[in-house]
């Protein structure tokens, strides 16, 4: 059957520069009468930054069980790079691809009975082995593609996001069980979320064809979402980086143009400083490391003189007689001993570095000190 109605409706509210896309239905897919895609990213995108131009808060209430995986990752980057202030609602259920979509807002809502599921990306492997091991090896980096957009959203690592959410099952959470994950902001009460009976029973591929053949009621006209500013001078903080009052009107304060570039000038001030600041952190940090190696080296340096000199003093020890130095022994101890054992040789000339001290054939007391044996003496014996 032709699909009639688009899968997105845009309601715009001139008067206070707001607009609401609600996308209700499948994302991505086949006319099987024309052979015609339908539900495009490429139609989307172009409308969206249509709507840019108007409107400076875009709501996107979604209903939803997701659909083709590259036609969701192009709307979703679409919301996410807009520099407008976007609010998402689940209106029902995000599933799949939809999910991620409802993560591209700056705000996101949902109803007390909404549902949200996400799962890994499905498809379809054909080929030879080589060929789908080259497939499958696709998946999983499409899987780390979309996974970023739960990283953002929770600020938490792709291993946290591939172990509790693209962990092959589908996983589905209540707005209760969502909220508490950190997925919504806030929680809407008294409406009902359009939501199918059976459809946590259905299998992700029956889900769409469901979707697919149902007709959801969406407005054609003025948003019921009103203007929701806030009373002149309710932040405080910002009117203190400005100096001076947010703009106003009778619905409330805002901010306006100059202000907002008054305020990213701010941002960038302060960015600029901190990273200033953080480079003569770092500056301060390698000095005081290069101050330590520096000491460390004289340290060692010195050490190594000490070692070479107790090591000397140990070797003449050793060579003057001194016996049984123990391995620990300080300068202080080795230098005591040598000089006791100094003292014994001055009281018996030639008795350790002499080989006459002990010649029957000399007198005693002769020459004692004089080792005759020695070359130097074989001219004269």
């Amino acid at each position: 059957m032709p699909q009639t109605t688009p899968y997105y409706n845009i309601v715009k509210n001139e008067a206070d520069r707001e607009a609401t896309i609600f996308i209700y239905g499948a994302i991505g897919g086949i006319d099987w009468d024309t052979y015609e895609t339908i539900n495009t990213a490429s139609k989307f995108t172009v409308a969206f930054n249509e709507l840019e131009k108007d409107a400076d808060t875009i709501h996107i209430r979604i209903n939803s069980p997701g659909g083709a995986v590259f036609e969701g990752q192009a709307i979703y980057n679409a919301i996410f790079a807009s520099k407008k202030r976007i609010v998402t609602y689940n209106d029902g259920i995000c599933a799949s691809m939809a999910a991620l979509i409802l993560l591209s807002g700056d705000e996101i809502h949902a109803f007390k009975n909404s549902l949200l599921m996400i799962h890994n990306s499905s498809s379809s492997y054909w080929g030879n082995k080589k060929e789908v091991e080259e497939q499958l090896e696709a998946a999983e980096k499409i899987d780390k593609a979309l996974g970023t957009a739960i990283e953002d959203r929770l600020g938490i690592t792709a291993e946290d996001v591939e172990k509790e959410y693209l962990n092959y099952k589908d996983n589905w959470f209540t707005t209760d069980e969502a909220s508490s994950l950190g997925f919504y902001d806030h929680v809407i009460k008294k409406e009902k979320a359009q939501i199918p009976e059976d459809i946590m029973q259905l299998k992700p591929k029956d889900m769409v064809s469901k979707y697919a053949a149902m007709t959801f009621s969406i407005p054609n006209t003025k948003s019921k979402i009103t203007n929701t500013m806030n009373k002149p001078n309710s932040f405080p903080n910002l009117v203190a980086v400005l100096g001076a009052p947010l703009a106003s009107t009778d619905k409330g304060s805002y901010i306006n143009d100059e202000q907002k570039k008054a305020i990213d000038n701010k941002f960038a001030a302060d960015a600029l400083a901190l990273q200033t600041a953080n480079s003569a952190k770092d500056k301060a940090e390698q000095d005081l490391q290069a101050e330590k190696d520096s000491r460390q080296q004289a340290i060692d340096a010195e050490k190594a003189n000490t070692n070479a000199a107790l090591t000397a003093m140990r070797t003449a020890a050793t060579a003057a007689g001194v016996e049984n130095i123990i391995e620990n022994a300080t300068m202080e101890d080795i230098n005591t001993a040598l000089a006791a054992q100094i003292a014994v040789l001055n009281g018996k000339p030639g008795a350790s570095h002499t080989g006459g001290a002990n010649d029957p054939d000399k007198k005693d007391g002769e020459f004692d000190y004089i080792d005759f044996d020695n070359s130097i003496y074989s001219q004269i014996k």
